[in-house]
């Protein structure tokens, strides 16, 4: 006889994307939190210009190595957040779990220096049309949040947070 699916099953990939928003706005809150201590902390005592890369954080574009470090680090520890809790609560992952930390890194690198990069070309563009500090700083941070949602389900659900069949069994961490 044929159980009758729950909606969780019959709508998986709804299912896990439901819950990687859940598991975001906690890595989001971690995001803001740090962000508004390390912004409130370093912003106004780290003024000098940070310009390395693609990353132009100028007193020109309202912007300091202060903030730099505030939206660098803040990101991080979200996405340390996220690794751990969407690996086995949102897509129970039972593949490698140093393969999907390693991959998990990269990708996080990536779209962290995204994430900052996107800040340097809104902040200037928020500035010219407000004076309001709050939105200056936030409207850029909001949208790069956004952006790296956007990147990281798919490549967590499809690449890094895989279920497989049978697991990896070195994988000690696996269980973790």
């Amino acid at each position: 006889m044929e159980e009758k699916k729950t909606f969780t099953q019959s709508h998986e990939g709804l299912w896990q994307f439901i819950k990687f928003s859940l598991v975001s706005s906690l890595a989001g809150i971690t995001e803001t939190v740090s962000f508004f201590l390390l912004s409130t902390l370093l912003g106004t005592r780290l003024t000098a210009d940070f310009d390395f890369f693609v990353f132009h954080y100028t007193a020109e574009k309202q912007l300091n190595l202060g903030l730099f470090i505030a939206f660098f680090a803040s990101a991080i520890l979200a996405e340390i957040v996220s690794f751990l809790v969407n690996r086995k609560a949102t897509f129970h992952a039972n593949n490698n779990f140093w393969r999907s930390a390693v991959m998990y890194l990269l990708l996080v690198l990536a779209v962290i220096s995204l994430k900052t990069w996107i800040v340097t070309v809104l902040t200037p563009w928020v500035g010219g049309w407000t004076q309001n500090r709050l939105l200056i700083e936030w409207i850029p941070k909001a949208v790069s949040m956004l952006i790296a949602m956007a990147i990281i389900f798919p490549m967590n659900k499809f690449v890094i947070m895989r279920r497989t069949e049978t697991p990896p069994a070195d994988d000690a961490a696996a269980s973790v």
